[in-house]
């Protein structure tokens, strides 16, 4: 299972809210990937917590043939054509892809890192995850996804009605 996910928090000239922001992504995903599946999308607090304003966030599932760096490149031009801006580390943005997991491939490069690093920790990553599948299963920890999201009670996350 390939699954990426999206977030925003920003509003753009382009598209306006975070929402469609995230919507459009999932349209340029569209054309480059088979889109699976997509969670509901969801409000979270930034983490860390900051007063930046919330995310919306969403996962999806794709299948395709290309290797995880070939996928990461091509959600880096997607971001890119979105007007994402990269300067300062956890700041706000227009839009955030990040490749999750593929199958239970274990990387650590110094371009890549899957699964990601820190997914298991965030209550915005696991839950959309458990729309997808309950019993995925993470490849390090061995755990499925809706025991990993039960230890995430505390962080706050809203369902968006769509």
């Amino acid at each position: 299972m390939i699954l990426v996910a999206i977030g925003s928090n920003l509003y753009s000239k382009d598209y306006g809210s975070p929402y469609n922001n995230c919507k459009k992504a999932i349209e340029f995903l569209k054309r480059i990937f088979n889109v699976v599946k997509i969670s509901n999308f969801y409000k979270s607090e930034p983490i860390p917590k900051s007063d930046q304003p919330w995310y919306v966030n969403a996962v999806i599932q794709i299948k395709c043939k290309m290797k995880p760096e070939e996928i990461l490149k091509e959600l880096l031009k997607i971001e890119k054509e979105l007007k994402r801006s990269r300067i300062i580390k956890n700041e706000a943005r227009i839009i955030d892809l990040d490749l999750l997991s593929y199958d239970d491939l274990v990387i650590k490069s110094s371009e890549l890192i899957l699964p990601h690093p820190r997914m298991h920790l965030r209550k915005f990553v696991m839950k959309p995850i458990c729309d997808l599948s309950l019993t995925w299963e993470h490849p390090i920890l061995g755990k499925k996804a809706e025991d990993i999201l039960k230890t995430l009670a505390n962080q706050q996350i809203f369902n968006i009605n769509t």
